[in-house]
């Protein structure tokens, strides 16, 4: 994607958030003035009064879903400028996910996820979601590079290579960590990618 598309699908999705907001507060005041006016005031039958406030809360649940959905909406969007170089692009709210991909907490929260894949691969433990435990301990010392590195104070990372570390441990798809079918040759290659991506000279130091 090109910096003019990533821009408009970040607007898109804010005026998403924005109706989603919109539409949950109104569902609470249609919620809040249903049941003053048929518990308190008694100008609205109770049944119907009760129906009305059922499908308002309802209705805020689904808001609230949207809401939290269009968040993480936005940051993968973020994240696609970030590992595309475009610092221009809405730049105060990418350089805030920029410090977030590499802060202390995102780092060794990494770190622990790939320490767990990797003693489950080995003891052949079960997993909340399967895992190419074949691949996980051929890569075993290129994981437990990255882990070290993740827990490195001294060392700064690049949060490009912090984007496609977190899409590895999480995308069930694409990710080669969750295709069990796919070579081991495939991890390798990915792993080796946010490596370089992170800053290989930094990692090499």
């Amino acid at each position: 994607m090109n910096p003019s598309e990533l821009h408009a699908l970040v607007v898109r999705t804010n005026d998403r958030i924005r109706s989603a907001v919109t539409g949950a507060s109104s569902l609470v005041l249609l919620a809040i003035g249903t049941a003053i006016a048929g518990y308190g005031l008694h100008r609205i039958d109770a049944p119907l009064a009760e129906t009305l406030t059922t499908f308002a809360a309802f209705g805020v649940v689904i808001m609230i879903v949207a809401f939290v959905f269009l968040r993480w909406r936005r940051e993968e969007i973020y994240d696609d400028i970030v590992l595309h170089g475009f610092r221009h692009v809405h730049p105060q709210q990418v350089a805030r996910r920029a410090t977030q991909l590499v802060s202390r907490g995102k780092r060794t929260e990494m770190a622990d996820t790939l320490d767990r894949f990797v003693e489950a691969a080995v003891a052949n433990r079960r997993t909340p979601v399967p895992v190419h435990r074949g691949a996980l301990k051929e890569c075993h010392p290129q994981v437990r590079q990255l882990t070290q590195i993740l827990r490195s104070e001294e060392v700064e990372l690049e949060p490009a290579g912090m984007v496609l570390l977190n899409r590895f441990i999480t995308d069930g798809s694409a990710s080669p960590l969750f295709r069990t079918s796919a070579p081991p040759k495939e991890m390798e290659r990915e792993l080796d990618r946010i490596r370089r991506t992170l800053g290989q000279d930094r990692m090499a130091a």
